[in-house]
């Protein structure tokens, strides 16, 4: 990634969680890191694939203590991981909603912006995953 990709990413981002905070690094290559008030909260990967360039971000969320593996995101497992997420994005209109007809993962919204999903992982906990498109940033110049 060059330094233009990491600006206009960190821009987006700011932007759109209404975070004055977040930033992006690069690591090397298609690879980088998304900072919050300068610690590393998730990685970022550019994919490149015929001629459509997208980023994908991945946050890693731990489960409850004492949770089971496959218990399914209910309302107060939602409302735990939304607190963890306005805390680690700093973004206090972040909102965890249910998916229609899905327990295993839920919708991640700021206002009522759709920015990734929310999935259970049978090892980690939980996984949020948010994708950009290179033409989501062309408001970033």
């Amino acid at each position: 990634m060059n330094q233009a990709e990491v600006t206009r990413l960190g821009a987006y981002l700011s932007r759109v969680l209404g975070s004055p905070t977040a930033s992006v690094k690069a690591r090397g290559g298609d690879e980088g890191d998304v900072l919050i008030a300068g610690a590393v909260v998730a990685e970022l990967i550019k994919d490149t694939d015929e001629g459509e360039t997208s980023y994908s971000i991945s946050l890693a969320l731990p489960r409850a203590a004492g949770a089971k593996k496959n218990a399914p995101i209910d309302d107060s497992e939602r409302a735990r991981l939304q607190g963890v997420l306005r805390e680690k994005l700093k973004s206090a209109d972040l909102q965890v909603r249910a998916r229609p007809r899905k327990t295993d993962s839920a919708e991640v919204y700021v206002g009522e912006e759709f920015i990734g999903t929310l999935s259970a992982d049978e090892d980690e906990g939980y996984f949020l995953t948010m994708s950009i498109l290179d033409i989501d940033l062309e408001d970033e110049e």
